[in-house]
């Protein structure tokens, strides 16, 4: 699906987005907590008021992304990113996907390729070749979102309830 500005743009996100993007990230999060997983991996209530603090004060550093897809001033899909440095590696930076989220109700319509699209554009731009991120194993749609959008499989990631 290709998307015009007259149905939406993709926008690099500030503090006056705070709000839309709270709701937003509090959507992925309960999401997540709805998922058996192992029984102790839960999101804390203020966990998305924190995140998207962090990130807003980031912003400014060019070392975080914070970008999303604005549908008739409506905020229906987000990606917060960051840098992580890796010198001990050939590869020496990557762009980490903390979150990517989109709206219930408003999937599958392209809004997050259309993201993706613009933070692989910020992530060249920035000379970097990689981009990472984990999803659970429980979040089927995700998996294979990713995977259409030519992400692979890299590591496996194990936990151990003690």
């Amino acid at each position: 699906m290709k998307l015009t500005s007259t149905t939406g743009q993709v926008v690099y996100l500030d503090e006056s987005w705070r709000n839309p993007m709270i709701e937003l990230v509090n959507q992925f999060f309960q999401q997540i907590n709805s998922y058996k997983l192992d029984g102790v991996f839960k999101v804390k209530q203020s966990a998305a008021r924190k995140m998207v603090d962090i990130y807003l004060k980031l912003s400014g550093s060019g070392k975080s992304l914070v970008v999303g897809w604005i549908l008739e001033k409506e905020l229906v899909a987000l990606v917060l990113a960051r840098i992580e440095e890796k010198p001990y590696l050939e590869e020496e930076k990557i762009l980490y996907i903390d979150l990517a989220i989109t709206k219930r109700g408003k999937r599958s319509k392209g809004y997050m390729k259309a993201v993706l699209e613009e933070v692989e554009k910020w992530t060249k731009k920035k000379k970097i070749s990689i981009i990472e991120l984990r999803a659970l194993i429980e979040n089927t749609d995700a998996i294979s979102f990713w995977r259409k959008q030519g992400y692979k499989d890299f590591y496996i990631r194990f936990r151990k309830k003690i």
